[in-house]
């Protein structure tokens, strides 16, 4: 390797793609939680609220974390429709249970009596009550994603510092130091 590594840009360089990074998870995580939040506002606000009269798991021996396609719905909805759907949206840890269909052990957060909240319109659209409550009052996450974007921003304005300066410095002019 012939090529010297310490050329003077090389500081900016190290804070700005960890703060260009930091930018992008935080605007990752915010455009989650604005979803999600809303998504679970809408079911508290205008979804029918019934009890699950079935919940089936399906264990998978590979994943560490229950989704929504892995829990099996049924119920009545005020009509008097039968339902049998997967909630649109499921977090939890694994049961302890061997792999196949079970119904969810006690105590866990998807075991009956399960209240739900499903969409008038469609009925197949479901979210777990505990889920759309807990979703809907999320003041954390919030706080952690504007953390990022500010570290980010912080360290990518840091970077911009760095290098403007670095390339006044060697007398490139400031709106010529990107070609170098």
């Amino acid at each position: 390797m012939t090529e010297d590594l310490t050329y003077p840009g090389r500081g900016g360089i190290w804070l700005g793609v960890p703060g260009l990074i930091l930018l992008a998870v935080g605007v990752l995580v915010l455009g989650e939680f604005l979803y999600r939040q809303g998504y679970s506002r809408e079911f508290v606000e205008h979804g029918v609220e019934t009890t699950a009269e079935s919940v089936q798991i399906r264990i998978h021996p590979k994943r560490a974390g229950v989704t929504g396609e892995d829990v099996v719905l049924v119920f009545h909805t005020a009509s008097g429709q039968r339902i049998t759907t997967s909630p649109r949206s499921a977090d939890g840890e694994t049961p302890d249970l061997p792999e196949g269909e079970h119904a969810p052990p006690a105590g866990t957060r998807y075991a009956m009596p399960l209240k739900i909240l499903y969409a008038p319109a469609d009925p197949t659209y479901v979210l777990a009550s505990v889920d759309a409550r807990e979703w809907a009052a999320d003041r954390d996450t919030p706080l952690i994603g504007g953390g990022l974007l500010a570290g980010g921003g912080l360290l990518v304005s840091s970077a911009v510092v760095v290098l403007t300066r670095s390339a006044r410095r060697r007398g490139v002019a400031w709106n010529r130091w990107f070609s170098e």
